[in-house]
């Protein structure tokens, strides 16, 4: 191979090794956005699973007070209770499915993310290998490029010999 087209094939490489290191990057930032985005859901789950808990907590200090504090007037507040215990279940129920959804939600963040990884992670050995390529053809360029000084050049102790009478 020539030299001229080995410089041409650095060249092509050199740039192919660029576009990976551009691809790789890209790829890095999808997966930390996609990482972000799991951590935020899983979040949202921890924050709906608090408010459940907090509601379950409601409704049970409910019913503790029905059956002692207010226990003696339950003629007077059997409308309030009734209608409280209604809404916290209601709001319960509510919050049951909205954690169903976040949970999916969830899930699918974490499988976006798990996929960026991996894309990301083939980004990097596309650049390592475009990376290899590169320098073998800097390599093959330099070699190239001493055998043909050599060739023009003869050697110094072949000139000598000649030269010596």
């Amino acid at each position: 191979m020539s030299a001229p087209s080995m410089a041409q094939q650095l060249t092509e490489a050199t740039q192919l090794q660029r576009l990976r290191a551009l691809r790789e990057r890209k790829a890095l930032q999808a997966s930390q956005q996609a990482e972000r985005e799991a951590q935020a859901a899983q979040q949202v789950v921890l924050e709906r699973e608090a408010q459940i808990r907090q509601l379950q907590a409601r409704r049970l200090e409910l019913q503790h007070s029905l059956v002692g504090t207010y226990a003696a007037r339950m003629g007077v507040v059997a409308r309030y209770a009734s209608a409280a215990q209604e809404a916290l279940d209601d709001q319960l129920e509510r919050a049951e499915y909205a954690l169903i959804d976040e949970e999916e939600a969830l899930i699918s963040a974490r499988a976006r993310a798990v996929a960026a990884r991996k894309a990301w992670l083939q980004a990097v050995a596309q650049h390592q290998a475009s990376t290899t390529l590169r320098d073998d053809a800097r390599h093959s360029l330099r070699r190239e490029r001493e055998t043909m000084l050599e060739r023009e050049d003869p050697p110094a102790a072949a000139r000598t010999l000649r030269n010596t009478p």
